[in-house]
Parts: structure tokens; C-alpha cells; sequence
């Protein structure tokens, strides 16, 4: 699930409270949906085939990346009212072509081996109990040649102003799951206990993120 104002009653979330989480992030963290979309287009041009976004959320970001890709997307969240927020937002941008809503775990990816072309996750590590165990999922679900790239940030193209108002609502939302975000070492043991030799940790403006390459 995305980073921004988890609240602390996730997991018995109803419909009613997932709109609500819907719009606060749509109304507070937009502009780092855009600019991690856009430096991801950037960096690794227009991309295609299978994508699979672990801890879509509800979709916001997949449906920003659809547009900007030649991608189809599975949007994979746990949550079922957060998912069902989710399908709710790919049919009003009339995406359900492109864009599957999927009702799964980051633990036990319900993909086969090398199915995807590229596998996102923005926001939702500090989530993951079994660290190590998610990201050998995402390495196994991963084609050859495939990428990955996972963790959190709000990209390169936000303006300072905007980066320390986010950062400073994520933090206070996240609370001690923040320092997630400012450990570029464990995060390195962590793919490294996971036997994922090719990979390169990147910690710069754009945020703290992993690019897995197979």
C-alpha cells in the first residue's frame, strides 16, 4: 500500500474510510505521484508488456503510469476496501483494459515465475513484515531482463517546498516505520540476504529506492 497517512486502523478498513484515504492522498502527495511517474518514464523509456505494482493502493499511481506507458498493470493490494477503491478508480479513468485490480499478498505474489517485465512498488516496504521474503517474490515473478524498482520517495521533480511539506506529513503519519526511508544500508543487507546479486541502491533527491535487475 502507498506510504502516505496509513492509518493505524489499516487492516479493518471499510469502504467509507478507504474513499476517505483515497482523496487525502490525492489531495496531499499528488505532485510525487507525478514526478516518480515521470522520472520513471525518464530513466527507462517507454515502457511495455506486464507490470505488476506490489502495494498499489488504491491505484492512483498505476493509473498515472498507464498513462504514460505502454504497460498493462496488475495493481496488487491486500486490503480488499482499498482494492475495491482501487477497481472504483481504473473504470472512472476507463483503464479496466489496461489496468487489473488484484487481491493479494507482497509475501505470496499470486504470479508465476518471470511473468512480469517490470515490477513497482512505491511506499509500501515499510509495510512488509518478511522483508527479505517479498523481495525474493518480486525476483522470482520477475522476466528475464526484467526490472524492478522499489521504495519510497517523491521523486526528482518536486520542488523543495513541496518535498519537506511530504516529507514532514509522511513522517508524522509513519512515525517510526519512517526511518525506512532513511536507511540505505539495511536496505542494501536486506536484498543482499535475499541472494539478488544485480542491483544498485539509488538515495538522492528522487527518495530511497532499490533497482533490481535479473
Amino acid at each position: 500500500m502507498s506510504e502516505e497517512c496509513v492509518p493505524a486502523e489499516y487492516a479493518e478498513m471499510d469502504l467509507i474510510e478507504a474513499k476517505r484515504f483515497d482523496k487525502k492522498v490525492r489531495e496531499n502527495f499528488m505532485p510525487a505521484i507525478t514526478s516518480t511517474v515521470k522520472q520513471i518514464i525518464e530513466d527507462y523509456g517507454a515502457l511495455e508488456g506486464v507490470c505488476v505494482d506490489v502495494g498499489c493502493g488504491t491505484a492512483i499511481f498505476a493509473i498515472e503510469l498507464c498513462k504514460h506507458s505502454r504497460l498493462k498493470i496488475y495493481a496488487l493490494e491486500k486490503e480488499k476496501a482499498i482494492s475495491e477503491v482501487a477497481r472504483m478508480n481504473i473504470e472512472k479513468e476507463r483503464l479496466a483494459d489496461s489496468i487489473i485490480p488484484v487481491l493479494g499478498d507482497a509475501h505470496d505474489l499470486p504470479f508465476a515465475s518471470d511473468f512480469a517485465d517490470f515490477i513497482v512498488s512505491r511506499g509500501s516496504y515499510h509495510c512488509w513484515e518478511e522483508k527479505v521474503g517479498v523481495f525474493k517474490e518480486i525476483y522470482r515473478v520477475l522476466k528475464k531482463g526484467g526490472i524492478g524498482f522499489v521504495g519510497g520517495g517523491f521523486g526528482r521533480y518536486v520542488s523543495e517546498e513541496e518535498s519537506n511539506r511530504m516529507k514532514s506529513l509522511r513522517d508524522h503519519s509513519l512515525k517510526e516505520n519512517a526511518k525506512a526511508y532513511r536507511s540505505p544500508d539495511k536496505l542494501r543487507a536486506v536484498i543482499c540476504k535475499a541472494d539478488i546479486a544485480n542491483f544498485r541502491i539509488i538515495h538522492d533527491k528522487a527518495g530511497l529506492w532499490a533497482e533490481l535487475k535479473k
